[in-house]
């Protein structure tokens, strides 16, 4: 998120503080991209969650993926104008590097914006990816 407008990190927080831990408290990993290609100019976010590794001894080694719930309408809702909302439960094909994901659209500082919350980082996005970074949980 080296590139990202300030706009876009206050956004991402405030997202996150939307977001509850059921099991594990942790960082998200964040990944965000101007997409302004095919006629787009719209800016895209995907929030996911990170492994969280176990403590010593015997679990050494070992990582617990975060179970996490949304409050959708409060998401939604830290847009200037929300446009969409919606909820996809699965893959859609073997193209779909999303699956099942938490979708809002609308327009924040007078910028298109498509917010994703994925459960598990998606394998598109690189590790070692600029673009990307951590946002601890409020």
């Amino acid at each position: 998120m080296i590139n990202a407008p300030e706009w876009v990190r206050q956004l991402v927080d405030s997202v996150a503080g939307q977001i509850t831990s059921l099991n594990v408290e942790g960082e998200f990993g964040c990944h965000v991209y101007k997409n302004q290609s095919a006629g787009f100019d719209e800016w895209e976010i995907t929030i996911f969650g990170e492994p969280v590794p176990m403590g010593g001894g015997r679990l050494a080694g070992y990582s617990v993926t975060p179970v996490f719930s949304i409050d959708a309408l409060a998401v939604a809702t830290l847009f200037d104008t929300p446009l969409s909302c919606r909820w996809q439960t699965g893959f859609v094909n073997g193209d779909d590097d999303l699956g099942p994901h938490l979708s809002v659209e609308g327009i924040q500082n007078g910028v298109a914006v498509w917010l994703r919350i994925v459960s598990e980082k998606p394998h598109a996005i690189p590790n070692d990816s600029p673009d990307s970074s951590r946002v601890r949980q409020k």
